[in-house]
């Protein structure tokens, strides 16, 4: 009898511009080259990345839509996806079915279970306990991660401190919860194609100005307002300053009538989603990022590995992907006085800049690459008895295969 393939199936809500989307992608891509049999399932928003959608059709990856998998809660919807994926895992026969974010993590791992498929393991991207919703859904939502966690072989936590709030949520045990960080792709950070004087040309930017960018949606939970409010702080002694804001969403109206009511139209540009972020990074002297809820922050990682210090909040996974006061400063959530005054302490450092630069990328890499993401979620799989090398399949045979 031929020994087969592990058939694999990843599920996640939608394709959004963000940190999960392109790491579940990766993963998928990742472990096909490992040698598993994977598909992908996901709702019907977001699109699937140009680079992706290619490799995904080179290496023959199926990507199967469900239009009711939405990530709103809408009772009747979230019964059809359910139904939806018992239906398919049947069909697939999987060996282990993987979940990416809350709302697939929950009906995925109960249709997975329901299937018969007998490795369950979820991702969450981090966690919503605070900074998304109101106090009775967020108990809600930790109610269900309480009832699915029993028949969830493992939980991938972004980090340790994401391990440590899933237990202080009696969302357990601590055996189940295995920390990983998001890996990355930090070739093309290392070594961007254009130069920072051709990026600034490009975004209208002088050589002389001082650029703190950061990448991010516009939404309440990445909490922007909070960076154009450190911004009116730092105006006064920093008059060279300029922000860019990478990204687009349901505040970008918001937060451009806030700049302009704050009379700092001239410091601001957002430029919408781009594609070409790593050689967008190099015409920034700062990052910074201000989210109420981080599980890593991916956008942290490119840009050091890009040669540019951050500044974060001290939240979530945050203080672990940066070494504060030698690739950036952590500054305390929500404190606008602190924010604008790490900001300006990296403007009176600038001349270290260079020397920064080197230290953001040796702490980088190889820490927070793909291939050490890839290997621990390989190593997971294996210790779950999931092995693309050398696990015997023959008893998941369908009677078609057999």
């Amino acid at each position: 009898m031929a020994n087969l393939k592990p058939r694999l199936c990843h599920v996640i809500t939608r394709l959004d511009p963000g940190g999960s989307a392109d790491s579940t992608l990766q993963i998928v891509a990742g472990m096909h080259d490992r040698g598993y049999s994977i598909d992908l399932v996901c709702g019907a928003g977001g699109l699937l990345p140009e680079a992706f959608a290619a490799e995904f059709a080179r290496k023959r990856i199926p990507v199967t839509r469900m239009a009711r998998l939405v990530r709103p809660v809408r009772p009747l919807d979230d019964i059809a996806a359910l139904a939806g994926l018992y239906r398919h895992f049947r069909r697939g026969k999987y060996d282990l079915v993987q979940t990416h974010t809350s709302k697939a993590g929950i009906l995925g791992r109960i249709a997975a279970r329901l299937a018969g498929v007998p490795r369950i393991v979820h991702m969450p991207h981090g966690h919503i306990f605070y900074g998304y919703f109101s106090a009775p859904v967020t108990a809600f939502f930790v109610f269900l991660e309480r009832l699915v966690m029993p028949f969830t072989h493992a939980l991938l936590s972004l980090t340790e401190k994401e391990k440590a709030e899933y237990l202080e949520r009696h969302i357990g045990p601590a055996e189940k919860i295995h920390p990983v960080f998001s890996g990355v792709d930090l070739a093309p950070y290392l070594s961007g194609r254009r130069s920072k004087a051709e990026m600034r040309r490009e975004l209208g930017l002088g050589d002389a100005d001082f650029v703190i960018g950061t990448v991010a949606r516009l939404v309440p939970i990445k909490n922007h307002m909070l960076l154009v409010k450190a911004a009116a702080k730092i105006r006064p002694h920093i008059p060279e300053m300029r922000f860019v804001f990478v990204g687009d969403g349901e505040l970008r109206e918001l937060i451009e009538s806030e700049i302009a009511r704050l009379g700092l139209s001239d410091r601001f540009i957002i430029t919408s989603w781009r594609s070409d972020i790593p050689d967008l990074l190099s015409a920034f002297d700062i990052f910074a990022m201000t989210s109420k809820n981080e599980g890593l922050g991916r956008a942290f990682i490119e840009a050091q590995a890009t040669g540019i210090p951050v500044i974060g909040p001290r939240i979530g996974g945050v203080p672990e992907v940066m070494a504060d006061g030698r690739t950036g400063f952590l500054f305390a959530p929500e404190d606008e006085d602190d924010l604008a005054d790490k900001i300006m302490r990296l403007y009176r450092a600038k001349d270290r800049l260079p020397d920064m630069a080197r230290e953001c990328r040796q702490w980088v890499d190889p820490r927070f690459s793909l291939k050490v993401m890839l290997d621990k979620v390989d190593a997971i799989y294996g210790e779950l008895g999931i092995g693309a090398d050398a696990r015997d399949q023959s008893t998941f045979l369908s009677s078609e295969d057999a």
